[in-house]
C-alpha cells in the first residue's frame, strides 16, 4: 500500500499539470480572439467614420459656395437691395383729421352716434355744414345727368346702381341738414319716397314710369337742396 501512494500522488500531480495547460491554452486562444474581433470592428468604425467625416465636408464646401454665388448676385442685382436711411414723418395730424376712419381700425370708444361732432363708427363721418350741403348737391347734380342718360337708353342696371350709390349719401347728408336748419323733414320724407317710387319704376323696367319718377326726384331734390344749404 505504501508503495502505491507515491504512483498516485505523481499520476494526480501529471494531471494537474495537464488541465492546467490546457486551460492556459484556451484562455490565450479566447483571448486573441476577441483582440483579434475587437481590432476588425475597430477598423470598420474608423473606415464608416472617415467616409461620414468626408461627406460632411464636401457638404460644407457645397454649401459656402453657393451662399458666396447668392450674396454676390444679392449684392449686385439691383439698387433696390441697397440699404438706405429711413425717413419718419409725423402722421399724427393727418390720423386725426380721419385717415384711419375705416371699419377695421376704428376705436371701440368712439359712440356709434351719426349725429356727433367728431369721429364716429358709424360707416359715414359727419361733415361740416359746408361739407355736408357740397355733397348732397353733387349727388343731386348725378340724378340730373347721369340717371336721365341711363333711364333713356334703359340701361337697367346701371340705372339701379347709380340711383342706389347717391342715396346711400344723399340720405345721410339731407337729414344733417334738416337737423343743422331745424327745417325741412316733411319735405325730405316726401322726396325719399319719390326715390323709392322711382327704384321700384327701375326695377321693374317701366320706362315711362321711371321716367315720370326721375323728373320728381330731380325737381325735389334741387329745391330740397336749395332749402337747406
Amino acid at each position: 500500500s505504501s508503495s502505491r501512494r507515491p504512483r498516485d500522488s505523481c499520476t494526480l500531480q501529471h494531471t494537474f499539470t495537464l488541465l492546467s495547460d490546457k486551460m492556459a491554452a484556451l484562455s490565450t486562444s479566447a483571448f486573441t480572439g476577441k483582440a483579434l474581433v475587437a481590432k476588425a470592428q475597430i477598423r470598420a468604425k474608423a473606415s464608416k467614420a472617415s467616409v461620414v467625416v468626408k461627406a460632411s465636408a464636401s457638404d460644407n464646401k457645397s454649401k459656402a459656395a453657393s451662399l458666396l454665388v447668392a450674396g454676390m448676385v444679392a449684392l449686385n442685382a439691383s439698387p433696390a437691395l441697397a440699404l438706405n436711411a429711413i425717413e419718419l414723418t409725423d402722421q399724427r395730424v393727418t390720423n386725426k383729421e380721419g385717415l384711419q376712419l375705416i371699419y377695421e381700425a376704428r376705436d371701440l370708444n368712439i359712440a356709434e352716434t351719426t349725429r356727433q361732432d367728431g369721429a364716429s363708427r358709424f360707416a359715414f363721418q359727419k361733415l361740416t355744414t359746408a361739407q355736408t350741403a357740397a355733397r348732397a348737391k353733387e349727388s343731386i347734380s348725378r340724378l340730373d345727368q347721369d340717371m336721365a342718360t341711363y333711364v333713356n337708353k334703359a340701361y337697367w342696371t346701371q340705372a339701379r346702381n347709380e340711383l342706389r350709390r347717391q342715396v346711400g349719401t344723399m340720405r345721410f347728408d339731407i337729414n344733417n341738414l334738416v337737423e343743422n336748419k331745424g327745417s325741412g323733414k316733411e319735405d325730405a320724407k316726401a322726396f325719399y319716397k319719390n326715390v323709392e317710387k322711382l327704384d321700384f319704376a327701375i326695377r321693374q323696367k317701366d320706362k315711362a314710369a321711371a321716367t315720370a319718377a326721375l323728373a320728381v326726384v330731380q325737381a325735389q331734390g334741387d329745391s330740397l337742396i336749395k332749402s337747406l344749404a
